[in-house]
């Protein structure tokens, strides 16, 4: 069974040349199901896809993030499609649990591989892309210590308080605070942290776990 996919891009001329090139392509691993310029019209289209093509920026001004993380939420494998030129708008679709990352400008046949590659469960982001992100100046880290990177490692992988004491072989007090100390430094570089859901997008961000699928 080919490995169902849509594309959400708000170009018409794009989403009409991915089906032009998929067809070309003729590549029985995978199918161009769908297509929607938005992700709210996507999602009234009900569409069967496993894996969707989502451009970073959209014409209604939709939050990568929160894009993504719409998608994931209803079961979609979602591949960022992109120019993939704004690193800023990168993380925050990577904090959303992106699964990997495609530059428009890259043959047909290695974004179809990139989506073989999700649906089997793998992550599909380049070293050029994380090279970009790394290096973009504009970020600013939150300059966490040693143990606090360990503390919010555990926390962010979803250990509760306890858990994380007992594995670091400190007190519960001990945890408290040091997540004081990583959100107070994380509202300091304005990323604030108040949940723990963005604790662990902060950690995405911040490459102290990789980007995988967030806490519900």
């Amino acid at each position: 069974m080919p490995i169902r996919t849509a594309i959400i891009d708000d170009h018409e001329a794009i989403r009409y040349g991915m089906q032009a090139a998929f067809d070309r392509a003729d590549d029985p691993r995978v199918e161009l199901v769908g297509a929607a310029s938005t992700v709210d019209e996507f999602l009234h289209l009900r569409s069967d896809a496993e894996v969707v093509l989502l451009d970073l920026r959209l014409a209604d001004d939709s939050d990568p993030q929160a894009n993504v993380e719409t998608l994931e939420g209803r079961g979609y494998q979602v591949v960022v499609y992109s120019i993939a030129d704004n690193t800023r708008l990168l993380r925050r679709a990577l904090a959303g649990g992106a699964h990997g990352v495609c530059r428009k400008a890259e043959p047909i046949a290695a974004t179809i591989e990139a989506i073989v590659a999700v649906a089997d469960g793998q992550q599909v982001i380049s070293q050029e892309i994380l090279a970009a992100i790394e290096g973009d100046s504009e970020y600013v880290a939150a300059a966490l210590g040693a143990r606090e990177r360990e503390v919010l490692s555990l926390y962010a992988a979803g250990l509760e308080i306890p858990e994380v004491a007992r594995t670091l072989f400190i007190t519960e007090n001990s945890v408290k605070e040091y997540l004081k100390r990583i959100r107070a430094k994380y509202t300091h570089v304005a990323r604030p942290a108040t949940s723990k859901l963005e604790l662990f997008r902060r950690a995405i961000e911040d490459g102290i776990v990789p980007p995988v699928e967030p806490l519900r």
